[in-house]
């Protein structure tokens, strides 16, 4: 089969791009011949040059047009492409009758802002289609200037045909699913199929000493004021690492150092060095105020047998089964989620993260996801009509 993957970026960025490039690894393997449009790549457009730009772009629909001059897929996959690429490459290949299966990486078609999420707590307003461009652009969901949120509010307009003629969409959580179908995408074209993640070298035993990690990006939704108040709360001896970028950089930093707390920041950690960082942990934190979907950190740290204490949101309790491969915790609450910290010793440590392992390669394994994306690819063969 020829496929086209679609993305914003075809490098580890974060979650969205490293299942993007998982996806074409595997596909590939399999035997089907694989090409990857996304910004910057040989025959891919430039990024967008403003901030209207990043809601149609017409270099990035030439580039699919000119790409479907050369070679014609039998279908394409798009991940993430909102802010980058843009719908524009969706309505390209529409018109080109090529079918199209989206993978959903967040809430982006029910939400401009993509969280449900906005002013420190959960959001539901857009899940109404008619109000969507109205609460937008009159809320300024999205962070920046206020030009990005009427911008997300155009986009919404004129989204809704472009959504209803894809032919299939991917949600890699239920918790996702049953929001976008409330949200007006038709469900029998959504099919849950969670994020795969290869097993990793499994961590040969817990430290003796508290340490507990958290890897991702540093923004205000993930819960890293609520992480930074529960270091303050752990007894002696225990250690909370910080691995990641983002607009709470230097805020994270100015609070560690003013209150002393037992936390080290360590800046961006490269894809291959996740392993050995996660095995110097008791267990990997997700405190998350947001609903996440299916965060590719707490997968990767039960592939290597490290267990999670993570918020009960969105898709996590599908991930991590309270008090079996993990510990959940109410979002935003400090006490909860030190206290689930400090009492998880290294026997009950290795328990969990050995159940959590066990789930992983069982419920999240490669060839599944393959042999039932390879299904969905195949069904939409029919074009949708314009």
């Amino acid at each position: 089969m020829r496929i086209l993957v679609v993305g914003n970026h075809a490098r580890p960025v974060g979650g969205a791009e490293t299942m993007l490039l998982d996806g074409v690894r595997l596909l590939r393997e399999a035997g089907h011949e694989v090409r990857v449009l996304a910004l910057g790549t040989d025959g891919g457009p430039p990024p967008p040059a403003g901030r209207f730009a990043a809601v149609w772009s017409r270099p990035a629909a030439a580039a699919t047009d000119r790409l479907l001059a050369r070679w014609r897929p039998d279908v394409a996959h798009v991940h993430h492409v909102y802010e980058g690429l843009t719908l524009s490459v969706v309505a390209a290949l529409q018109r080109a009758g090529v079918p199209v299966v989206m993978t959903l990486h967040d809430y982006r078609p029910v939400c401009p802002n993509y969280r449900l999420f906005r002013a420190g707590g959960p959001c539901e307003r857009c899940l109404r289609p008619s109000r969507r461009p109205v609460e937008v652009a009159r809320l300024g969901c999205l962070e920046g200037p206020r030009l990005r949120s009427v911008a997300a509010a155009a986009e919404a307009a004129f989204a809704g045909p472009i959504h209803r003629r894809v032919a299939a969409f991917v949600a890699p959580s239920t918790y996702l699913r049953d929001r976008v179908v409330a949200g007006g995408l038709p469900a029998g074209k959504v099919t849950v199929l969670p994020n795969p993640v290869r097993p990793g070298p499994p961590r040969p035993a817990p430290p003796d000493r508290p340490r507990f990690g958290y890897i991702g990006r540093l923004v205000d939704e993930k819960g890293l004021d609520t992480l930074l108040d529960a270091a303050a709360l752990l007894p002696p001896g225990a250690a909370v690492d910080v691995y990641g970028d983002g607009r709470m950089t230097g805020r994270i930093g100015d609070r560690v150092a003013a209150q002393r707390l037992p936390v080290t920041v360590h800046g961006r950690i490269a894809p291959a060095d996740v392993p050995a960082a996660l095995h110097r942990l008791t267990a990997a934190v997700l405190p998350a105020l947001w609903p996440e979907n299916c965060p590719l950190a707490l997968l990767e740290a039960a592939a290597c047998a490290v267990p999670a204490i993570a918020s009960r949101v969105g898709g996590i309790p599908e991930i991590v089964a309270d008090g079996r491969t993990g510990l959940l915790v109410p979002p935003g609450d400090p006490r909860a989620l030190a206290a689930a910290m400090a009492g998880l010793g290294p026997a009950r440590s290795a328990r969990l993260g050995a159940a959590a392992r066990a789930d992983a390669v069982a419920r999240h394994a490669p060839g599944d996801y393959l042999t039932r994306l390879e299904a969905l690819l195949t069904r939409p063969r029919t074009p949708i009509p314009v």
